[in-house]
Protein backbone atom coordinates (compact mmCIF):
# COMPACT_ATOMS: atom_id res chain seq x y z
CA UNK A 1 0.00 0.00 0.00
CA UNK A 2 1.71 3.09 -0.76
CA UNK A 3 1.67 6.11 1.44
CA UNK A 4 -0.70 8.26 -0.15
CA UNK A 5 -3.49 5.64 -0.40
CA UNK A 6 -2.73 4.91 3.30
CA UNK A 7 -3.28 8.45 4.10
CA UNK A 8 -6.45 8.94 1.67
CA UNK A 9 -8.18 6.20 3.54
CA UNK A 10 -7.30 7.02 6.93
CA UNK A 11 -8.80 10.56 6.25
CA UNK A 12 -11.91 9.36 5.39
CA UNK A 13 -12.72 6.56 7.55
CA UNK A 14 -11.89 8.85 10.55
CA UNK A 15 -14.34 11.44 9.45
CA UNK A 16 -16.86 12.28 12.04
CA UNK A 17 -20.39 13.81 10.67
CA UNK A 18 -20.95 15.46 14.22
CA UNK A 19 -17.72 17.25 13.06
CA UNK A 20 -18.49 18.27 9.65
CA UNK A 21 -17.80 21.74 8.68
CA UNK A 22 -20.94 24.38 7.66
CA UNK A 23 -20.85 23.55 3.94
CA UNK A 24 -19.97 19.62 4.56
CA UNK A 25 -23.07 17.70 4.22
CA UNK A 26 -23.27 14.13 5.12
CA UNK A 27 -24.23 11.46 2.26
CA UNK A 28 -27.59 10.29 3.52
CA UNK A 29 -28.55 14.06 3.72
CA UNK A 30 -29.91 14.63 0.20
CA UNK A 31 -31.44 11.38 0.37
CA UNK A 32 -33.70 12.42 3.11
CA UNK A 33 -33.88 15.93 1.23
CA UNK A 34 -35.31 14.17 -1.65
CA UNK A 35 -37.82 11.69 0.38
CA UNK A 36 -39.16 14.92 1.96
CA UNK A 37 -39.64 16.80 -1.07
CA UNK A 38 -41.57 14.01 -2.76
CA UNK A 39 -43.94 13.63 -0.15
CA UNK A 40 -44.79 17.08 -0.05
CA UNK A 41 -45.18 16.61 -4.04
CA UNK A 42 -47.62 13.74 -3.03
CA UNK A 43 -49.73 16.48 -1.10
CA UNK A 44 -49.86 18.90 -3.27
CA UNK A 45 -50.12 17.27 -6.30
CA UNK A 46 -53.40 15.48 -4.94
CA UNK A 47 -54.63 18.62 -2.68
CA UNK A 48 -54.55 20.36 -6.33
CA UNK A 49 -56.34 17.67 -8.55
CA UNK A 50 -58.78 16.89 -5.82
CA UNK A 51 -59.76 20.43 -4.74
CA UNK A 52 -58.82 22.67 -7.88
CA UNK A 53 -58.88 21.05 -11.03
CA UNK A 54 -62.01 21.28 -12.61
CA UNK A 55 -61.58 18.85 -15.67
CA UNK A 56 -64.16 15.81 -15.19
CA UNK A 57 -61.66 13.61 -16.27
CA UNK A 58 -59.35 14.26 -13.34
CA UNK A 59 -62.46 13.02 -10.87
CA UNK A 60 -61.08 9.87 -9.05
CA UNK A 61 -57.46 10.00 -9.55
CA UNK A 62 -55.50 9.34 -6.30
CA UNK A 63 -51.77 10.23 -6.53
CA UNK A 64 -49.76 7.26 -4.99
CA UNK A 65 -46.34 8.17 -5.58
CA UNK A 66 -43.55 10.62 -6.59
CA UNK A 67 -40.15 10.02 -7.72
CA UNK A 68 -38.37 12.91 -7.98
CA UNK A 69 -34.72 12.54 -10.13
CA UNK A 70 -31.45 13.18 -8.82
CA UNK A 71 -31.23 16.94 -9.77
CA UNK A 72 -35.49 17.87 -8.75
CA UNK A 73 -35.94 18.39 -12.63
CA UNK A 74 -38.48 15.63 -13.32
CA UNK A 75 -40.71 14.31 -11.38
CA UNK A 76 -42.81 10.16 -12.60
CA UNK A 77 -45.90 10.71 -10.80
CA UNK A 78 -47.36 7.05 -10.55
CA UNK A 79 -51.82 7.39 -10.25
CA UNK A 80 -55.00 5.14 -10.01
CA UNK A 81 -57.97 5.95 -10.58
CA UNK A 82 -61.12 4.97 -8.40
CA UNK A 83 -63.20 3.47 -11.20
CA UNK A 84 -65.33 0.03 -12.10
CA UNK A 85 -62.64 -2.39 -13.20
CA UNK A 86 -64.51 -3.19 -16.61
CA UNK A 87 -64.08 0.46 -17.84
CA UNK A 88 -59.78 0.39 -17.15
CA UNK A 89 -58.77 1.38 -20.60
CA UNK A 90 -61.60 4.05 -21.13
CA UNK A 91 -60.34 5.74 -17.64
CA UNK A 92 -56.86 5.31 -18.32
CA UNK A 93 -57.31 7.15 -21.69
CA UNK A 94 -59.51 9.64 -20.30
CA UNK A 95 -57.15 9.99 -17.29
CA UNK A 96 -53.90 10.50 -19.38
CA UNK A 97 -55.90 13.07 -21.45
CA UNK A 98 -57.07 15.15 -18.92
CA UNK A 99 -53.33 15.33 -16.94
CA UNK A 100 -51.71 16.19 -19.79
CA UNK A 101 -53.87 19.19 -20.44
CA UNK A 102 -53.88 19.74 -16.71
CA UNK A 103 -50.02 19.64 -16.28
CA UNK A 104 -49.47 23.26 -17.07
CA UNK A 105 -52.06 24.48 -14.46
CA UNK A 106 -50.68 21.95 -11.78
CA UNK A 107 -46.84 23.07 -12.01
CA UNK A 108 -47.98 26.68 -11.92
CA UNK A 109 -49.95 26.00 -8.73
CA UNK A 110 -47.10 24.19 -7.28
CA UNK A 111 -44.79 26.94 -8.38
CA UNK A 112 -47.22 29.09 -6.49
CA UNK A 113 -47.66 27.28 -3.48
CA UNK A 114 -44.15 25.77 -2.74
CA UNK A 115 -40.55 27.70 -2.87
CA UNK A 116 -38.72 25.68 -4.74
CA UNK A 117 -36.20 26.58 -6.97
CA UNK A 118 -36.28 24.27 -9.61
CA UNK A 119 -40.08 22.97 -10.42
CA UNK A 120 -39.79 19.29 -11.61
CA UNK A 121 -41.58 18.77 -14.70
CA UNK A 122 -43.96 16.54 -14.12
CA UNK A 123 -44.81 12.92 -16.27
CA UNK A 124 -47.85 11.20 -15.06
CA UNK A 125 -47.65 6.94 -14.84
CA UNK A 126 -50.98 5.12 -15.28
CA UNK A 127 -50.91 2.21 -12.15
CA UNK A 128 -54.10 0.51 -12.38
CA UNK A 129 -57.84 0.95 -11.35
CA UNK A 130 -59.21 1.02 -7.84
CA UNK A 131 -62.40 -0.47 -7.29
CA UNK A 132 -65.21 1.32 -6.12
CA UNK A 133 -66.82 0.79 -2.92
Amino acid sequence: MTQKSRRTRSRTANRDPSTLSPGDSPPEAAGHRQARLEHILIDELQSLITDEATDPSLDGIKVLAVHLSPDGGHARVAYAVIALLDREQEVSRASKAGLSRATPFLRARMAQHLQLKKLPKLTFTFVGVACEE
